[in-house]
């Protein structure tokens, strides 16, 4: 049978080799190492070795190296039968091609023999002065894609070999951590020539003494993160938690969300960070609230929520994530409206085919943004004016039979003639690229702003607004629109 015997070197010199390492080190058997840097690895300088430091060099993208490095090593024990590949440190700590010859060798009938090396965390752990069991977590810094969020642990990225990669790793943890957090750098932990060097992740690329045995470590994140808030909220909602959070149902809280999302919108139109920011927490905090009630009614949770979104994501970004190509946004608009309607006509299939059809509206929607939906739906399926002309002459004639039903003093043919003219108004926005929702959401702030300038005014004068005629309440307005426009 095949073989591939995976040697575990230590973390440096000769002498932190293990008795069966040895062993299949002089085996005769062809012998490839991951870096013909390791100090083992020049001991057996006088053998045929194959080291594979040149491909972290032709390619920065740790994928293709690890699988050329792969494609090295199944070709040679093809025609060799049996060889080995010698690591630093421990086969099962860190190291990325073990886990991918792991997965890969049984499909291929390979046999995979992991000979145990003292792992490179002892002296890296030893240097730092922590506690493996305050929890620990080694990523392999060619692997950084896979790190999604700040680490609550003690973090230590290993093999960042050189200081491309350093930048690399910087530029990712940037979006993780502030500029200012403290990394230290350890190289060559557990050997003589042992450095350890602290300094604000900001700087991190500055260093020049990168190379395979230099590691980067993070400590805990003290910040809350998603885990937490789950937390809090199972807390609120336990036995002896909030009398109020534990009363609440997915139709008690539907109100808070629709508020919620609207000051949103508020924060943003004002341009405010810190309202927007605040804004979008008590967003989050509605989606846990929503996934925590239906998790104990055992009908889904937070993790599928977010399962569910990042799947449709993927998805419907082909061009993206998968062989697709967009060349540009109104493409991709295109192909994602087409993805949502096939997704909806396989769900369509599912249910029972005596079912009449049916129109997926949330009718708990604010009646404007309802009609903007509902009307976006019948032009998908091709019910829809050519141009915009077609809602432009609709609306000037709904404004015309409003004004005959209003000289008529017809209250009922009012409301409904008010009614149609409003749904025209609500299609030609759409047919013009403008959310009425939205646009009528500024309207009103402006209202407002414009309006209290007024009050204002007549307060300065000791009088109420309504002691002054429409002249001059309108002179005010007038003024408030050039401060505004200044202001601008």
């Amino acid at each position: 049978m095949r073989e591939i015997v995976v040697i575990g070197l230590g973390p440096g010199p000769k002498k932190h080799l293990t008795m069966e390492a040895k062993q299949h080190l002089n085996s005769g058997r062809p012998l490839f190492f991951r870096t013909g840097l390791h100090p083992v690895a020049r001991c057996y300088g006088n053998r045929k070795i194959t080291a594979f430091d040149h491909l972290y060099e032709q390619d920065e993208r740790f994928e293709q190296v690890y699988q050329a490095i792969i494609r090295t090593l199944l070709k040679a024990v093809r025609k060799h039968q049996q060889i080995c590949y010698a690591v630093p440190g421990h086969p099962l700590t860190g190291e990325e091609t073990v886990q991918k010859l792991l997965r890969l060798a049984p499909k291929l009938g390979i046999k995979i023999n992991i000979v145990p090396g003292m792992s490179f965390l002892g002296p890296l752990l030893n240097a730092l002065k922590i506690d493996l069991l305050d929890g620990v977590r080694v990523v392999d810094a060619l692997a950084l894609d896979r790190f999604k969020e700040p680490c609550p642990n003690h973090l230590i990225l290993a093999q960042v070999h050189n200081r491309l990669l350093a930048s690399q790793v910087k530029l990712k943890l940037v979006n993780l951590y502030p500029d200012n957090y403290p990394v230290t750098v350890i190289r060559a932990a557990g050997m003589r020539r042992e450095q350890n060097i602290s300094m604000p992740l900001s700087a991190l690329d500055r260093l020049t003494l990168f190379d395979h045995f230099t590691s980067i470590y993070l400590p805990p994140y003290r910040g809350y993160l998603v885990g937490d808030l789950l937390e809090i909220m199972a807390r609120l909602r336990a036995e002896d938690g909030c009398p109020w959070d534990r009363k609440q149902t997915n139709r008690s809280l539907r109100q808070y969300l629709v508020e919620e999302a609207y000051e949103v919108v508020g924060a943003i139109d004002q341009g405010d960070d810190y309202s927007l920011q605040e804004e979008l927490g008590d967003v989050l905090l509605q989606v846990v609230f929503h996934s925590r009630i239906a998790s104990e009614q055992n009908r889904f949770d937070f993790f599928q929520v977010t399962d569910g979104i990042v799947s449709k994501l993927i998805r419907r970004h082909p061009h993206v994530f998968g062989r697709g190509s967009a060349a540009d946004a109104s493409e991709v608009r295109l192909k994602w409206e087409e993805i949502k309607l096939n997704e909806k006509n396989n769900r369509n299939k599912e249910k029972d085919s005596t079912s009449g059809p049916a129109i997926n509206i949330d009718h708990s929607l604010p009646a404007l943004l309802k009609a903007y939906k509902l009307q976006k739906k019948a032009a998908a399926v091709g019910f829809d004016w050519p141009c915009v002309q077609g809602p432009l002459d609709k609306a000037r004639e709904e404004l015309g039979e409003l004004e005959e039903a209003y000289a008529a003093e017809d209250p009922d043919s009012v409301e409904e003639e008010l009614g149609d003219y409003l749904f025209t108004i609500v299609n030609l926005a759409r047919f013009m690229g403008v959310n009425p929702e939205l646009a009528l959401g500024k309207t009103i702030g402006k209202f407002m702003h414009r309006f209290l300038y007024v009050l204002e005014q007549a307060q300065k004068t000791g009088r109420p607004a309504s002691d002054y005629s429409l002249e001059q309440l309108d002179k005010w307005w007038e003024e408030a629109k050039k401060i505004r426009k200044i202001g601008k």
